[in-house]
């Protein structure tokens, strides 16, 4: 294989001030055990030297950790140097319409801002590049790479919508997956319900979680992996990862899913996984597009554009 790089957007340190408004769930909370609870990827700790730190103030004002919470209080967080993770610089747009933008995201980059990503996420960069006021039609995971349809007028945004929601949508994946698989093709049918943050389970029970389906094909075998194409007929989070493990055939490199029949655990997702969306019709609009399926593999580059012809 040949070594294969990309440059990366990198964003300097900066403040942030983030204001949430307390809703009837959270109302008679402590302000520590809430903060804890909302934000459980931080420990307990640091939230409680943050607030002794003057960072955390609640309706303008400093607050004690044992401070509870009322129903409408504005709690801000101060954040005195972010840093956020790289992404990679390499936004491709595929099609540029009056009422929609079609774009090859990279991996890993979230969509919207969240979490640890705020201006390195897909909507804040193109921001940059002057497309504002674009409008979230559906989702890609951080990383996973591929085609991602966004919309510039409310009523593309409705149109679109609808067809996903009516499942008018036909979207391709390609996923490199571990193993040989004994079956060509197959169909896949467990629920899928959350487990815990943004982890994600399957479930054998059919009345446990959301339906979930999703239908394999696999185009190559190689030496101990394949190319797969996967076809979601419903739209779940985490369903394509999921349902490939399920079926003893993880993608490669997935670091929540990668163990076959395994549940799943809380690992880090700082990296692109083997999964592309490289496929997106919607025939009752006249979308189809299509991206070469690429890869970056063990530190190198693999081509399998051949796959789909």
């Amino acid at each position: 294989m040949t070594g294969y790089s990309t440059p990366v957007h990198i964003v300097a340190p900066y403040v942030s001030r983030h204001t949430i408004q307390i809703i009837g769930k959270d109302a008679n909370s402590e302000l520590l055990e809430w903060l804890s609870r909302r934000f459980p990827y931080r420990h307990c700790d640091i939230w409680k030297q943050r607030i002794a730190d003057r960072l955390i103030k609640v309706n303008g004002a400093i607050a004690d950790t044992d401070y509870v919470l009322r129903l409408d209080d504005q709690v801000t967080i101060v954040n005195p140097r972010v840093v956020e993770p790289a992404v990679p610089d390499a936004i491709r747009i595929v099609d540029d319409k009056p009422d929609y933008l079609v774009v090859d995201k990279p991996a890993p980059m979230p969509i919207h801002p969240g979490g640890r990503y705020n201006k390195n996420s897909l909507i804040r960069l193109l921001e940059e590049r002057g497309y504002n006021s674009l409008k979230i039609i559906h989702r890609l995971d951080a990383v996973t790479s591929g085609l991602v349809l966004l919309a510039k007028t409310t009523d593309f945004a409705k149109s679109a919508t609808r067809c996903f929601s009516n499942g008018e949508v036909n979207k391709n994946y390609i996923a490199v997956v571990k193993g040989d698989p004994s079956e060509d093709q197959i169909e896949i049918n467990k629920p899928i319900r959350r487990k815990s943050g943004h982890v994600f389970e399957w479930h054998d029970n059919q009345q446990e979680g959301k339906q979930a389906i999703s239908r394999f094909k696999v185009l190559e075998r190689l030496d101990n992996r394949s190319i797969v194409s996967c076809i979601p007929v419903t739209g779940r989070t985490h369903q394509l990862r999921l349902h490939l493990q399920y079926w003893g055939h993880p993608i490669i490199d997935d670091p929540l899913y990668a163990h076959e029949f395994e549940k799943p655990h809380h690992a880090p997702q700082r990296r692109a996984i083997s999964l592309r969306h490289v496929q997106l019709s919607i025939p009752q609009l006249g979308i189809d597009y299509l991206v070469n399926p690429y890869f970056t593999i063990d530190s190198g580059l693999t081509e399998t554009a051949r796959v789909l012809t």
